[in-house]
Formats: C-alpha cells, structure tokens, sequence
C-alpha cells in the first residue's frame, strides 16, 4: 500500500512538473510550427481595424517622407503660371491656394491608402506575406539552407512595408496623381517584437521540435497512471484537481501579464497594435490553457462525486433509485448482454470516457467549450450505460427436503445422502 501511494506521488509531481512545458510545447508545434494554423491565427489581423489604423499612418507617413508635397505643389502650380503666362497677381493667387491644394493631396493620399489597406486584395496579399514569412522564419529556425532571411543578433521581427507602398503608387497612379509615379521602393518595417536571444530560439525550436509532439502526451500518462496506481484515488483526484486548477491558473494569470507589459513597452502609440498581435499569436495556447482549467475542475467534482462525503453518498444513492425507476419506466430488465455489461462495467465506463474524449483531443486547441462538451457527453454516455447494465437475477433456492410436509399414511422416504451432508451428516432416517 505505502508502495503504491509512493509510485503514484512520484508520477503525480513528474506530471504536473511537466504540465507548463506540455503546454508550451504542445502551442509551438501545432501553431507556430505549422504554417497552416500560423496563417489562420494571424490572417485576421489584416481586417483587424486597430492594425489596419497603424498601417495606414505608417505608410501615409512614408508618402509624405519620400515625396515633398507642399514643393512639389509649389512647382507644379508655379509651373502652371509660367504656362499661361499669368500676371503677378494671378501668379500669386496659385501661391495662395498652394498650401489648401497640398493639403488635399494629402487627405487624398490617406484616403487611397486607406482604401488600398481595408481591400479585400490587401487581406490576400497580407495572408500571402504572413506565410511566406512563416515558411522563411521556420527554416531560419531550423537551419535550413534554403532560408531567405538572415539571423539578426537582435532579433527583430518587422513586417515589410515596401509591397503596400508599392500598390499604394499603383492606386494613387490610377487615380491620376502626378506625383505618385516618383514614389521611390521603400525598404522600411514595422518591428512587431523584439527576440533578445534568437540564436537560443533556434535551439530550443530545434529542441521542442523533437519533444513538443509527445511530451503532452507523456504528460497525461503520468497523471492517468498516477490516479490509476493510486490506493486512494478519490483523494488523488482531488488533489490532482487542486494543483492542476493551480498551474493553469497561474499560467493564465501570466499570458495576461505579458500582455500588459508587451503593451506598455512599446508605448501607447502602439499599444493596441501590439495587444492584437499577442493577442493572435497566443490565442492558442491561452485557449488550451483555459481548456485545462475547466478540466481541473471538471476532476473535482469526479473526485467528490467518487468521494465518501455523505452529500456525495447520497447524491449518488438518490441517482441510483432514479436509474432503478427509469429502468422500470423503459421496461428494461435482465439479460444476457445486461449482464455482461454489467460485470464489465468498469472498463465500459474508461472506453465512454476516452471516446467522450476524442472529439477535444482531436481537434485542437483545447478550449473551455470542448471540456464541458466531452463532459457532458461521457456524463449522458455513462448514465445510459447504467440504465442498460442491469445485473443478473440470484437463482431461485432449492426446497429443502426436510421441509416437505408428510402425507399421513404414506411411507416416508429415507433422507437422500446429499440431504444427510447437508444437515451435517446425522439425522433419523
């Protein structure tokens, strides 16, 4: 018995010492490793309008850095003076509308730019950047030769401006702006986030690479078989559901944390534009770590459910009687395959629960509704288990043959050898 509690405690805290880890590593392979899921997080971005917003200031004001617009209004209204051959006050009544002429231009520039940013073409042409950057920085990770990029000591991350402004020119072109054509290519980025230390991302992406796929899963099997090894599991359970609820608590706590910090470290300025970003690069962790706080509690209430409280006795007696009275109503009584289930019942119970299971396993990230989902559905599969589990009747006893009554007149008959073993090998005959 020591033993046991021993082995289960030990398998307990390897498992809940690798529960933050599993989780770390479970994100990074599925969204961060994955271009597919890395695209669906961010795509969304571009119709995000708080990013929509600073990308349109951003490269408004690249416009109005590359091109003088107030000078080259100047130029073009001077020159159009010189063409008609205007007068001194005509010549100067083109210098007057100078300044509100520039400033329609630039109105006009923000309104094309805006335009070019909400299309539906820069939603794909953004989708399109975000996974070749995906599939650029994976290989940059991973060391592959084929990366296109190089590894910064400072480890940047920027998003290039230089293809908006580009269709940008092509917009206000179209629209018949004589300046835009002198646009120059822009080799400018918007920093999304700094990596201190990208040399030491690459190993441990290269490390969680190799890991991150099974540990999750090494992870569960400790705790599982810590309660199946346990010799009081009720109170594994529990205790498991206390410190589980307190580790995903925590990490919780600390994804809200880091968001605030990100966001007062890059200023106000960019505060919500940065808030958005974390916000969809860590929608998929934050979501499996709220996935396992419902879980930790879904554990206990299991655990007080299996528990010896007397409110839990006598919720489970009550729901006992309501079986029995259901199993009559539905006119459900022995047979052979009632029996079977019921003798069986334990491992009927652990193959509901793990298919209840799948459908949150399998489609990740696990999330609060899938928890109560497969909650719900191992709780409605195993009360239809016990409603078709009916045990076996106890066969009918034999009529003891001493207690017969004697025909007067007749012959009694000598007490079988059988009857005289039973009644303890003595007796008249």
């Amino acid at each position: 018995m020591r033993g046991r509690a021993l082995g289960a405690g030990v398998l307990a805290t390897l498992g809940l010492l690798l529960l933050p880890g599993a989780i770390m590593a479970n994100w990074a392979t599925t969204q961060l490793a994955q271009t597919e899921r890395f695209v669906s997080a961010l795509a969304p971005l571009a119709d995000d309008p708080v990013v929509q917003e600073r990308i349109i200031v951003e490269v408004t004001a690249l416009v109005d850095e590359q091109v003088d617009i107030d000078a080259v209004t100047a130029e073009l209204l001077g020159g159009l003076g010189e063409a008609l051959e205007l007068g001194p006050r005509a010549q100067a009544a083109l210098d007057l509308v100078s300044a509100p002429i520039a400033a329609g231009v630039r109105s006009l520039v923000a309104d094309v730019v805006a335009e070019v940013v909400r299309s539906d073409a820069f939603s794909a042409a953004w989708e399109r950047s975000v996974a070749v950057l995906h599939t650029q920085s994976i290989r940059l990770l991973s060391g592959s030769p084929d990366s296109l990029l190089a590894l910064d000591r400072d480890g940047t991350l920027s998003l290039p401006l230089g293809p908006i402004v580009a269709d940008v020119r092509e917009a206000l072109v179209e629209q018949g702006v004589p300046f835009a054509a002198a646009i120059p290519d822009i080799d400018r980025a918007i920093v999304l986030a700094e990596v201190p230390n990208l040399a030491l991302a690459r190993v441990l992406f290269q490390v969680g690479m190799t890991v991150g796929l099974w540990l999750p899963w090494i992870t569960a099997a400790l705790l599982v078989g810590a309660v199946l090894l346990a010799p009081r599991r009720p109170r594994t359970l529990r205790a498991l559901g206390f410190v589980g609820l307190g580790v995903t608590a925590a990490l919780a706590l600390g994804f809200s944390l880091a968001r605030t910090a990100i966001s007062a470290y890059v200023g106000p300025d960019s505060s919500a534009f940065a808030a958005a970003v974390f916000d969809a690069m860590t929608g998929y962790a934050l979501s499996t770590v709220l996935g396992l706080v419902a879980l930790s509690v879904v554990v206990l209430l299991v655990a007080w459910w299996v528990g010896a409280s007397g409110l839990a006795a006598r919720a489970r007696t009550a729901v006992a009687a309501g079986l029995v009275s259901a199993r009559d109503a539905l006119g459900i009584g022995p047979s052979p395959v009632a029996a079977a289930l019921h003798a069986k019942r334990g491992w009927a119970r652990a193959v509901l629960v793990v298919l209840a299971a799948l459908p949150a396993l399998l489609q990740p990230p696990l999330s609060v509704l899938s928890v109560l989902a497969s909650a719900l559905l191992a709780a409605a599969l195993l009360v239809v288990l016990e409603l078709l589990a009916v045990p076996s009747l106890p066969p009918e006893p034999e009529p003891d043959p001493a207690s017969e009554p004697v025909t007067v007149g007749a012959t009694p008959r000598r007490r079988t050898t059988a009857a005289r073993a039973a009644g303890g090998g003595t007796g008249a005959p």
